[in-house]
């Protein structure tokens, strides 16, 4: 699945305005599971227990909206995956991978650029691309030279120039430009699955969800549901039950109401930061609030390696 490198969370509270709320929340649905849209960027290295992310607009949901509340790696691998299990390539058919499998593009980076001349045009807002890589007045994407540089390193993910003409032939009078694609060794259709038990998901990669694409960094393992820090427990629909303590009132926002076994809990204080429709309380499920602490994640099945929480099986 090809999609473009994403931003990175920040900060203890981070949320995804993709739109504002809608005026009128319905709490039809909540505890159903989603899937937040991160997940679908191969170099997403997962959530930290130290955030709670607000994904609003969520297709996945009846109530639009998608809560992270302080869950740790990704919901569709359970186990995660240690930087040990990820074995980089350089493109199908190296022999690199042996008997870890086959060379499979996880995912390619073509971030949008603006070549303009301010000089030239002063309305023009230059998007300049990332250092090791040109911007295609074109297209406006940034592509790779591979006369200059074969691999670059973004994220923690090594990508390679894969060539826009398969015909080119690299020179330092002809340079051959094309896109970045990351290349690991992975085994087809050995993916972990969100609902996976453990020995089902055991040996398997993170893959972006609905796909046989793998992940290509490192995912810290779910943290233990004894703790109701795993993703059963604190990723689902949720729906915005009211406004943050101490905010003013929202007298035209429909809050929702929320239903049996959901507490209306604050996740996102008005920190006057953002959209200001998703700050406040949202239905969370009941037992689960998230106090900080050094055992807050429990026991984790998969990696746990730094830095993440937790503490691995015996």
């Amino acid at each position: 699945m090809l999609r473009s490198l994403g931003s990175g969370l920040a900060g203890i509270f981070a949320v995804a305005a993709i739109a504002a709320l809608p005026a009128a929340c319905q709490s039809g649905g909540v505890g159903d599971p989603c899937a937040p849209e991160q997940e679908y960027v191969a170099h997403f290295t997962g959530f930290s227990i130290a955030e709670a992310y607000i994904e609003s607009r969520s297709f996945q949901c009846a109530t639009r909206v998608c809560l992270v509340n302080h869950f740790q790696g990704r919901v569709s691998c359970p186990l995660g995956q240690s930087a040990a299990d990820i074995k980089p390539c350089s493109g199908p058919g190296d022999p690199v991978c042996g008997s870890a499998g086959q060379c499979t593009a996880a995912e390619t980076f073509s971030p949008p650029c603006d070549p303009c001349d301010p000089s030239q045009d002063p309305a023009c807002v230059p998007l300049p691309c990332p250092t090791g890589l040109t911007c295609d007045p074109t297209t406006r994407v940034c592509t790779c030279d591979s006369a200059r540089s074969q691999t670059v390193v973004l994220d923690g993910a090594s990508y390679a120039c894969s060539y826009l003409d398969p015909t080119c032939v690299p020179s330092s009078a002809r340079p051959c430009t094309g896109l970045l694609r990351s290349y690991v060794c992975h085994t087809p259709g050995a993916c972990q699955t969100a609902f996976g038990t453990p020995g089902e998901n055991q040996g398997k990669a993170c893959c972006v969800p609905g796909t046989d694409a793998p992940v290509s960094v490192p995912v810290c393992g779910q943290c233990a549901a004894a703790a109701s820090r795993d993703a059963a427990s604190a990723v689902y629909c949720s729906c915005r039950c009211d406004v943050a303590d101490g905010a003013p009132p929202e007298p035209d926002f429909n809050f929702c109401t929320c239903p049996s076994g959901f507490a209306c809990a604050e996740i996102r204080p008005d920190l006057q930061l953002g959209d200001p429709e998703t700050t406040g309380k949202y239905c969370i499920k009941a037992g689960s609030d998230y106090v900080a602490s050094a055992t807050a994640c429990g026991v984790v099945e998969g990696n746990h390696a730094a830095p993440c929480a937790g503490v691995g099986t015996q």
